[in-house]
C-alpha cells in the first residue's frame, strides 16, 4: 500500500480507536498505539522518511504531521469529555447549596449596645477607664478598706506591687469624678476580673456596666425614676421595678433592683414573671463624694452596676452563661443577623 493511502488507514483506525475509548486508561494505550516515539505507528512513518523515493519524501512527511496534528486534536477533545463526564458524576444535585457563613454581633454585645442605647437617650455619656487599676481606685477611693474581705488575693488578681486587675467598673466613678466637675451622667461598660469558679453562672472575667450620676439636688427619687425608666425600655412598658435593702461600701443607702416582666405567649395572652434580680445600686456615699474633692454637702449621686452577661442569659432564655464563651458557632450563629 502506497504511504499516503496506509497514513489515511491509519487516521481511520486511530479515530474510531480514540472515539470508542471508555476511560482515560484506554485513550493513553491509543495515544501510545499511535503517537508514541519508540512503537507509535505514525511516527514509525515519519522515522522511515529518510528511506524513501526522494521524490515522494515530502509529500509522505506532509501528510504524516497533518494525520499526527488530526490525532494528536482528537485526543485532547476526547480527554476534555471524558473529564466532564467524570466531575459531573461526582456531583449529587440533591445536595443543599453551601453557604458562606456570616458572622455577627456577639449576644453580651448585643446587651451592651442597647443598654448603651437606652441610657443615651436618657441623657448619659460613654466613659471608660483602665482593666488593669491601683488598690486606691478600686478599693480605697470607693470606701472600702484593704482588709475588707473584696481586696484579698482569693477574690482579687493582683498583678504587682499595688496594681490589680480590676474587679468592677466602679473605678471609672472616681476618675471621671477626679477629670470633671459636676453635673456627671455616666455609663461606663468595660471587662471586670475576680477569683470566680467557672460555671454555669460565674465566669473569671466577665463585662459589667457601671451608672453613676452627681449633681445638685440628686434625690432617691431621681435614682428610682432612672432605673424605672431604664427596665420598662429594655424589658418593655408592663415592667415592674422594686428594691431591696442592702450594703455596698461605696453607696449609702444601698439596693438590690429586682424586674418583674410581663411575657407575651404565641396565642396573644401574657403572664408576669418571678422578681429577678437585675443589678446593685444606691446612693453615692458622702466619703466617696469627698474622694473625689467634692463637697458632698452640695452634690449627691446614685451609682449602679449591672452585668450584661446575666442580663443576656434572661433575655434570650440561655441558662448556662458558658454558653456565650464556649465559641460554639452553632449557638453563636443564632445570634448572627
Amino acid at each position: 500500500m502506497h504511504p499516503i493511502e496506509a497514513l489515511k488507514a491509519l487516521e481511520r483506525d486511530a479515530v474510531d480507536a480514540i472515539d470508542s475509548a471508555s476511560d482515560s486508561d484506554r485513550l493513553e494505550d491509543v495515544r501510545v498505539e499511535y503517537l508514541g516515539r519508540k512503537d507509535g505507528r505514525i511516527s514509525a512513518i515519519l522515522r522511515g522518511l529518510g528511506a524513501m523515493d526522494p521524490t515522494e519524501r515530502p509529500a509522505v512527511g506532509q501528510e504524516a504531521n497533518r494525520v499526527k496534528d488530526v490525532v494528536s486534536t482528537r485526543l485532547q477533545g476526547r480527554l476534555d469529555d471524558l473529564t466532564t463526564a467524570d466531575s459531573g458524576s461526582a456531583v449529587d444535585l440533591t445536595l443543599p447549596g453551601r453557604e458562606r457563613w456570616r458572622g455577627g454581633w456577639h449576644p453580651i454585645t448585643r446587651v451592651v449596645d442597647e443598654i448603651w442605647s437606652i441610657f443615651r437617650e436618657l441623657g448619659f455619656t460613654r466613659a471608660r477607664g483602665p482593666e488593669a487599676d491601683t488598690e486606691w481606685y478600686n478599693f480605697e477611693a470607693l470606701n472600702t478598706p484593704l482588709d475588707h474581705p473584696a481586696a484579698d488575693e482569693q477574690d482579687t488578681l493582683y498583678l504587682v506591687d499595688s496594681v490589680l486587675l480590676r474587679s468592677h467598673t466602679s473605678p471609672v466613678q472616681m476618675r471621671t469624678m477626679e477629670a470633671y466637675e459636676p453635673p456627671i451622667r455616666i455609663i461606663a461598660p468595660g471587662w471586670v476580673y475576680r477569683r470566680d469558679t467557672y460555671d454555669a453562672t460565674h465566669t473569671p472575667a466577665f463585662q459589667q456596666i457601671e451608672g453613676l450620676v452627681v449633681d445638685e439636688g440628686i434625690t432617691f427619687v431621681d435614682f428610682k425614676a432612672t432605673l424605672a425608666e431604664f427596665a420598662r425600655r429594655f424589658w418593655g412598658p408592663g415592667t415592674r421595678i422594686r428594691f431591696r435593702p442592702s450594703f455596698f461600701p461605696f453607696t449609702e443607702p444601698s439596693a438590690e433592683v429586682d424586674v418583674k416582666r410581663v411575657i407575651a405567649r404565641p396565642d396573644g395572652t401574657s403572664f408576669e414573671t418571678d422578681w429577678i434580680e437585675i443589678m446593685g445600686s444606691g446612693m453615692v456615699d458622702p466619703n466617696v463624694i469627698e474622694n473625689a474633692g467634692y463637697d458632698s454637702e452640695r452634690y449627691r449621686g446614685f451609682a449602679f452596676g449591672m452585668g450584661p452577661g446575666r442580663i443576656a442569659m434572661l433575655k434570650y432564655g440561655v441558662t448556662d452563661l458558658r454558653a456565650f464563651f464556649d465559641n460554639d458557632v452553632r449557638f453563636l450563629s443564632q445570634f448572627a443577623s
